[in-house]
């Protein structure tokens, strides 16, 4: 299994004068190939929101997104993210460079389309038997 992580600072947009900045470690594992894991754990432990990699990919250029997850493009520079969880909404704004860098490496280690031939389906099984 490889990995690849790296922080991304993304501004929490708040609406009001507590807008901040957070260091988020986005992590991407071969061994997992559609999703990156978001870590938001120096602002809130525990916090990891696991997004897709295809939804990802898609929000750079359109909106994107159902559900709990939308990602879609803000400027030339940024990508806003809204998560929606029990106690509301946070929408972040990430560099879209940054979202973009990191998108490309992982299509490096696992090119779009080709996910099914990285997941290793016999420990997946064995990993839902057990729980």
């Amino acid at each position: 299994m490889e990995r690849l992580t790296t922080r991304i600072t993304m501004r929490l947009i708040t609406g009001d004068d507590r807008s901040r900045d957070l260091d988020v470690d986005w992590t991407y594992r071969t061994d997992d190939p559609h999703a990156v894991e978001l870590d938001f754990a120096p602002f809130q432990p525990g916090a990891v929101w696991l997004l897709s990699r295809d939804l990802l990919m898609a929000g750079l250029d359109a909106p994107a997104g159902e559900g709990d997850v939308h990602v879609a493009p803000f400027d030339d520079t940024r990508v806003l993210i809204a998560l929606e969880g029990r106690d509301g909404i946070a929408l972040l704004a990430a560099p879209a460079a940054a979202v973009s860098g990191l998108l490309a490496a992982t299509a490096r280690l696992v090119p779009p389309g080709a996910e099914g031939g990285a997941t290793d389906w016999d420990q997946g099984l064995k990993d839902l038997l057990a729980a």
